[in-house]
């Protein structure tokens, strides 16, 4: 793990808002490392917005102080919680970790979490971080491994930060793409404006869109629905987002909501087949949710 002085260096080079973003981001590059060497990203695709930072957006992109995955094989929940709950079982590369509360990892019907507060020999109290592991859904593209974009610091922890199997890049946007049709949460705002001017499959992203919000089983994708919730600031936390940024970025909610509803007006060009499944809030239409599903994965 960095020493103190080095986090401040890098924090300083960076123009990272202080050592603690610096002391996170360092963390979840030795947790990544440590799931990879333990076998555990074999049954995992990393997803969300560590690993749009990691993998997509780069030093650049706002902070994300956890790990989001989706379990890809077979394997059952309890035997992944334990593989999980080994591999925090020892210090890892001047890490230590341990759980403060009975209830800092559980089991769900819906995945499995752990929330290990992760201490060095200079920060003994630690910082927790959230580990959590969607069995809600199987990915639908290939999972392939991802290379992390390089950090300033790379080149101090000690190891080459490995590829991570992830979702594929339009899973990810379609996922982003229902947590904001269901919430309003800045951080989806942001990530969403970012991925706007990037180059994406615009059909394939909002077929999957379509899906997650079916398998979701309430309202389905709709862009006027889409665009009431994303247009409502009241739920905008700035100053949350502001946490997570550089120094020198400043969130404008007026700058924002314009791109994110420009960039996916392609939401609303649902063809018949989607239509079916975007109006289907009592899943009745399997079949046809089988079939969309099928012709995605298979490219």
């Amino acid at each position: 793990m960095l020493t103190t002085h080095q986090l401040r260096q890098v924090a300083a080079r960076s123009g990272a808002r202080d050592i603690g973003s610096v002391e996170y981001d360092v963390i979840l590059t030795h947790l990544l490392q440590l799931f990879d060497e333990k076998g555990l990203t074999e049954h995992l695709a990393f997803k969300g917005g560590t690993m749009l930072r990691k993998m997509v957006f780069g030093p650049r992109g706002r902070l994300s102080t956890d790990l989001d995955f989706t379990r890809r094989t077979g394997i059952e929940l309890d035997d992944l919680m334990l593989m999980m709950l080994d591999a925090l079982s020892q210090p890892y590369r001047g890490i230590s970790f341990r759980f403060d509360k009975n209830k800092d990892w559980y089991l769900t019907d819906e995945g499995c979490s752990a929330n290990p507060v992760c201490a060095h020999a200079e920060n003994e109290k630690g910082v927790k971080i959230k580990l959590q592991v969607s069995t809600r859904e199987a990915p639908v593209l290939p999972v392939k491994p991802v290379p992390q974009l390089d950090q300033g610091y790379f080149k101090l922890v000690g190891f080459a930060p490995a590829a991570i199997p992830s979702l594929a890049f339009e899973e990810i946007v379609a996922e982003k793409i229902r947590a904001a049709s269901q919430r309003s949460k800045i951080r989806d705002l942001h990530d969403l404006a970012e991925i706007a001017s990037r180059p994406f499959n615009r059909d394939l992203v909002r077929a999957l869109a379509v899906i997650k919000l079916w398998n979701s089983g309430g309202p389905g994708l709709d862009y006027e629905r889409f665009r009431a919730r994303v247009t409502d600031g009241e739920g905008y936390d700035v100053g949350e987002l502001s946490h997570l940024l550089r120094k020198d970025q400043r969130p404008d909610l007026n700058a924002l909501i314009p791109r994110v509803l420009d960039g996916y007006r392609f939401l609303g060009e649902l063809t018949e087949a989607e239509k079916i499944l975007a109006a289907d809030g009592a899943r009745r239409h399997e079949a046809e949710a089988g079939r969309l599903i099928a012709s995605l994965a298979a490219g």
